[in-house]
This record gives structure tokens, sequence and C-alpha cells, in this order.
């Protein structure tokens, strides 16, 4: 099968008729492609500037509008998302934007169904000095502009493209289709499902598989070549009826061996692994037939130890000094292949995309009412997430006393959909009264985490009127994890989350030494109970307050919980008792 560079994809040595993509019946095919690319490079003729966005949803439309600005001369901007809010806030970033999306931004705004004049000229070819720019998520919190040049992508396409007839084996790619779950807005998607099958001749699908039985409409009986995310194999029903696979590809984030064996195993195609970034393009890969399987670099990339860790070089790489790499990398006897033992950075992979926690956490403090907050990933039920534990204000936290966590956090995740992706919005919420810290100042991270497995309940407010006493006002969240399942039908608080949250609030308010530093700092191993009394039931959406007293001298923690009335006055006690502490 013959490689076909950009500059040739619009060439007349193939048929009219040959297909380009395809969604269910409908059939787009290289003469539609070239009638589309010439009349919309046409419209830009009379365009002003010379960088604009692309901004689709599907890959044909896409890939119309970066030929059009290729054979114009002008530079393809790819913001990698289409929020209006966003872009308008990187407005500077841009001259004008190509779209069929209803935006209303303060630039010119091209939409390519509006212009249908005949389109008879013969193309320009294409510079030499052709590029685009994308964006990627760095460490300080704003999008980092990447610049790509027509030389650096066909070359990652003839990679890409040599590795594909390996891992097809003895399969031939004649008649494969291409289908991909990631999409052409961020580089994966834009190398292997848009640029690979556009130079290998292969057709793609206009829509992303966004679900398992979606793909396997999409393969309609035809041999295809998948482009996936760890997160979508991940979801495969191994039940579900298997496509004839010619080879599989994963990347955008880590891909467990399990998930890899199963989607392996379904679709009779062992997965390829791909190891990259945006600023570096591909640099290694693995074919899963084990856990332990080691990553194998692309021929003419290079990695170099270098002060704060390795540096790689490739011909996709700008610059001899190339690019200082954000993961730690263990090499093997070889020297070349390797192992990958986490990141040095606050960027995290969920799902495919490669997200900023910095950026996540500037659009939080921007959220009316959070005082502070803080973004962490966390695996839950097997899949990577995003969590946010915030501070709120004074009149957040009145917000909070008259209504409840769910709702206000339904309408902050509304706010930040303007601004981030959906897989980017944390889906997990805690309120604290303040975010731990270690003693030399930074986030404890290991208590962070540990907000979302003990479940502790909302707190409105706390006050330590003495060094060995302290009052909290908590308010019982429906959504609490000690609810479910303790009596579904009429649910209550259990006594051991009493308990626990007791102890906890001991240690992040009491746990330090006396004054004058003749007592030890108390030590938090629960040692015994005594005295305790559970004298009512607590339901969903009550109010308590915590009353905690640190009897140094007998090493005893007496804690009360009392009933809040709507007025958030004391009432009855619901719970009382000592905690005995070791010595």
């Amino acid at each position: 099968m013959p490689f076909f560079p950009p500059a040739r994809w619009l060439s007349r040595e193939r048929p009219d008729a040959t297909p380009v993509a395809w969604q269910g019946d409908r059939c787009l095919d290289l003469g539609q492609l070239r009638h589309d690319v010439t009349v919309l490079w046409h419209a830009l003729a009379d365009a002003g500037g010379t960088r604009w966005a692309l901004c689709f949803d599907d890959a044909y439309g896409f890939l119309v509008a970066l030929l059009a600005l290729w054979h114009s001369g002008k530079t393809p901007v790819i913001p990698g998302h289409n929020r209006q809010a966003l872009l308008a806030e990187q407005r500077h970033l841009f001259d004008g934007v190509i779209s069929t999306l209803p935006l209303a931004l303060d630039c010119p705004l091209l939409d390519p169904r509006q212009h249908q004049q005949p389109a008879a000229l013969p193309l320009p070819p294409l510079a030499e000095d052709a590029r685009l720019v994308l964006f990627t998520s760095g460490s300080t919190g704003r999008p980092k502009e990447v610049t790509k040049t027509l030389r650096a992508m066909e070359t990652e396409s003839r990679w890409l493209a040599a590795l594909t007839r390996d891992q097809a084996g003895g399969d031939t790619l004649a008649g494969c289709r291409v289908i991909s779950s990631v999409t052409h807005q961020h580089l994966y998607g834009l190398t292997f499902a848009l640029f690979l099958p556009m130079s290998l001749g292969l057709p793609f699908t206009l829509e992303i598989a966004r679900y398992p039985e979606q793909f396997i409409r999409q393969c309609a009986g035809h041999p295809v070549l998948f482009i996936s995310s760890p997160a979508f194999l991940a979801r495969i029903d191994p039940r579900l009826p298997a496509p004839r696979c010619i080879a599989l590809f994963s990347a955008g984030g880590p891909l467990s061996w399990p998930d890899a064996r199963a989607a392996g195993q379904w679709l009779s195609a062992a997965v390829t692994d791909i190891y990259g970034a945006t600023e570096t393009g591909i640099l290694a890969w693995r074919r899963r037939f084990g856990e332990a399987d080691l990553w194998q670099p692309f021929d003419g990339v290079e990695f170099h130890a270098a002060a704060g860790g390795i540096r790689a070089t490739s011909a996709l790489i700008a610059g001899p000094e190339g690019q200082l790499l954000d993961d730690r990398l263990v090499f093997g006897e070889d020297g070349r292949q390797f192992s990958l033992a986490g990141r040095d950075d606050r960027v995290v992979n969920i799902e495919e995309k490669r997200l900023s926690l910095a950026d996540i956490e500037q659009r939080l403090n921007a959220l009316p009412d959070i005082a502070e907050a803080v973004a962490l990933p966390l695996t839950r039920h097997g899949r990577h997430t995003l969590g946010a534990v915030i501070v709120l204000s004074p009149a957040g936290k009145e917000r909070l006393a008259a209504g409840s966590l769910p709702a206000l956090v339904r309408q902050y995740r509304r706010a930040l959909g303007a601004w981030l992706e959906p897989v980017a919005v944390p889906r997990y919420w805690r309120v604290a009264g303040a975010l731990p810290r270690t003693a030399r100042g930074k986030y404890d991270w290991d208590r962070l985490k540990e907000l979302f497995f003990i479940m502790l309940p909302t707190e409105i407010s706390r006050l330590t009127p003495d060094w060995n006493r302290a009052e909290l006002l908590l308010r019982l969240d429906p959504a609490l994890f000690w609810f479910r399942g303790h009596f579904p039908a009429r649910p209550i608080l259990p006594g051991v989350a009493q308990v626990d949250w007791a102890l906890h609030y001991f240690r992040e308010l009491l746990a330090r030494e006396a004054p004058g530093g003749d007592q030890p700092a108390p030590a938090v191993q629960f040692s015994g109970i005594e005295n305790v009394k559970f004298q009512l039931p607590v339901k969903p959406g009550q109010t308590l307050r915590l009353h905690l007293e640190w009897q140094a001298p007998h090493r005893l923690l007496r804690f009360r919980y009392t009933l809040c009335d709507a007025d958030l006055m004391d009432g009855p006690t619901v719970s009382s008792g000592k905690i005995m502490l070791c010595p």
C-alpha cells in the first residue's frame, strides 16, 4: 500500500471516487474533498489575517479547513475545544475562526456551508514552511502553544504507517476502515485518526465512537483499524460480538494490563500502546503481551540524561536540544527499552485528555464563594477521574447552610462547563474548613485524598475556644457514603461513623502540643472506647454540632454530638462517649 504525504492528498493520481470518510450509508469521496477544499480556499482569499482557529465536531469538516488554510498560506490554529467562553478568552491567539458551530465571537467567523461557488481553479502547492499550532496543558495552568511543521507531521505519519503495517501482520490493509474514539482536536487523534488514514488512503469515520455498541455498528462487517483511548477499552463488554480488527492502538493515558488483555482477546488483536506528548510527538510503542512489557523507541528517537530528568531528541522535536520530559523513565539492560515510573509535574491524563490541574484550580478559584480550591486525580471503581476540595468563603458557607452540597456542586459544574472539557470538570467534591498542609506549608496530598475515602460530612464551621476544645457544625448530606446500604428504606448514620469523625477532627484540631510544651503531642491511635451512648437516630439532611474535649493527662477524648434545629441552635444530644488513645 503506497504512502501519500499531505502534499499529495488532493493530487489527481487517485480517482475522484476514492472513499475518504463515511457515516452510516453516507460516503464522502476524494472528488468531494477536492471541491470542498477549493471552495473554502476561494473564501479565504478575501479574508484577512494569517492565523485561523478550527472548531469542528466532525473530522471531515476539520480536514477541509486544515487543507484550505495550508493551500492559502495561512496557519491553522487548533484550540483543542469548541467552548465559546474559552475561545473568547483566547481571542488573541487567532485572527478568525472557521466553524459550522453557532459561535458568537469578536472576530471574523467563516462558515464553509455559506460558500458554494464553483471551484475550478487548481490549488497552489503547499508551502515548504507550512505549519499548524496546537495547545497543550502546561504546569502553569495556561495553555502552552506548540507549533508543528508540515515536515514533522509528514515524518510522524511515515513512522505510524510503518508501525501500522507491522502491527497488521499478515492481514492486508486494503478495504480497511479507520475508526477512532478520540478527537481530532488533539495531537493523538489528529495524527492517528486523520493523518494516518489520509496517508495510507484509508477512509475514516466522521463521528467519534463513544461507546462499544456504536463502535460495532460503525464496523458494519468491514475490517477496521481502531484508534482508541484507554478509557474506551476499559468499558468494552466482551459479551458483545467482536468486529474484525486489523490493528488496535491506545494512547493518551495509562492502560492497565487487565484492560489491555481483555480488549486484545475480544478483538483478536494485541493492543499497541503509544507513548508521546504534544510537544514531542510519538516517542515509543509497546505491543501488549504481558504486564511488564517495555517501551520500544521509534527509530530516530534518542533519550539523554539531563539535569532535572530525561531529554528526548528526534526529527519530530524542533531544536537540537530536544525536549525535557515530564515522565520518569527507567531503562532496561539494552539502554534503549524502558518502563515508565510516574510524572514529575501537575499534568495528568484522564480518559484520553491531558489536563493541567493548575488550570482547573484557577477555574475553581474564580467561582463565587470559593476561597481556596485544589484539584487532584482519583481512581474510583477502576476508572481515573478528578476530585476537588474547596474551602468556602463566609458567603459560601451561608449558601451551603441554606441548601445542600449536591445543589451547590451542580451550579459549580455548570459554570465550569463553559471553560473546561467535560472530563476536566471534577466529578467528586469535598468541602473543608481549611486545606490540609504539611509542616513545610505544602499541600498534604495523602490527607487530601483521604477526604474522598473517609467520606466526611460537610463542614459549615469550626471553632477552637481553647487548645484542648473544639466545636464543629456538620451538615449530613443525603449523598454521604455512610447512608448507603445502612437501612436502605430508612437510612441512618451508623455509630462507627460518629466515632471515626470524632477521631478525624481531633487529629485536625487538637493533636498538637499543649501551651508551654509540658504535654507531648497526643497519639491518634485508637485504644478503646467507654461510656458510649447512641441516644437518637441521625437522618440524612440533618445538622449536628460536634463537641470535642481532649483530657491530656488521662489520654481521653470526650465527644458529644447534638442535633441542631433550623436556626442552628443546639437541641438534644445524639451520642456521646470517651475515646481512649494509645499512650
